[in-house]
């Protein structure tokens, strides 16, 4: 993740290429006019086909760095100084934030209706997923921690064995195990295949895990799935159960409530012109 969200900053430093035909164009990331001056002023072109709106003062890209939708209502603002992001939005079409990112270290993702999907944090190398009632549900970091939806730490397993002290291993047939707290069925895991199920207080699946392939899958406690991935790529999915947030094959991916591709590390640069 970290990796990736450093690309961003880098966007308006990049070779861009522009159509032919116009009196500006991007070299080594720096817009020029043709007679070779480095550009200042305000300009309007497309960006992956959606109208962008920047300023530039001597070729770098500087202050607000704004993306619409085709309606006219705002689809990304970044703030940029000197050609790099401080800061990106991503924006709903109905206008709700979908996403911030910020100094390429923290980022956060929204539902429509305000509520934390994810967030993530470099200097702690921790990402965390929120269940819909917001308390965190799963610590992706070096000493991964999972709660059900009453807040509680569930036992972890290592090498097939439980590590919390006051929980209850009960050893069934065939290498299969379950984790007992409080008289309630918390977590079952299959020793010879690596596959491990950890439930909600009240029995719905929660956890699911497989080593053999790398898989893992969350749900809410309405059985709709809230993460997936599998080797490097995941998807993370939003209260209604679609996809919002994706690595796949290294590209970061965010989705709109139209289930829209916004591709974050992808930029082809059309029909550049000053307004001012």
């Amino acid at each position: 993740m970290k990796k990736i969200l450093s690309v961003l900053l880098l966007i308006f430093v990049m070779l861009l290429s522009a159509c032919g035909g116009v009196k500006y164009e991007f070299i080594d990331g720096f817009l020029y006019a043709t007679d070779g001056k480095e550009a200042t002023g305000t300009f309007e072109f497309k960006l992956n086909g959606y109208k962008t709106r920047a300023k530039y003062v001597n070729g770098l890209a500087n202050g607000l760095f704004e993306r619409y939708y085709p309606d006219g209502s705002i689809f990304i603002k970044n703030e940029v100084k000197d050609g790099i992001v401080s800061k990106i939005e991503v924006y709903y079409k109905s206008g709700e934030t979908l996403a911030i990112i910020a100094d390429s270290k923290y980022m956060k993702i929204f539902n429509k209706d305000g509520s934390l999907v994810e967030s993530y944090d470099a200097d702690k190398n921790e990402t965390i997923l929120y269940q819909e009632n917001e308390n965190p549900f799963i610590f992706t970091d070096a000493d991964p921690t999972t709660y059900n939806e009453n807040n509680a730490i569930l036992p972890k397993v290592e090498n097939g064995k439980e590590v919390d002290s006051n929980v209850i291993t009960k050893n069934l047939v065939n290498g299969l195990s379950e984790v007992i707290v409080d008289d309630e069925v918390m977590l079952r895991f299959d020793d010879k295949i690596g596959f491990f199920i950890s439930f909600y207080s009240t029995g719905e699946p929660m956890y699911i895990g497989n080593a053999t392939t790398s898989e893992t899958l969350i749900f809410s406690k309405n059985r709709k799935i809230l993460y997936k991935d599998k080797g490097s790529d995941f998807t993370i999915y939003n209260k209604d159960g679609k996809p919002i947030h994706e690595l796949r094959e290294g590209v970061l991916i965010l989705y709109n409530e139209d289930g829209d591709e916004i591709i974050m590390d992808f930029y082809k640069v059309e029909d550049i012109k000053k307004i001012d």
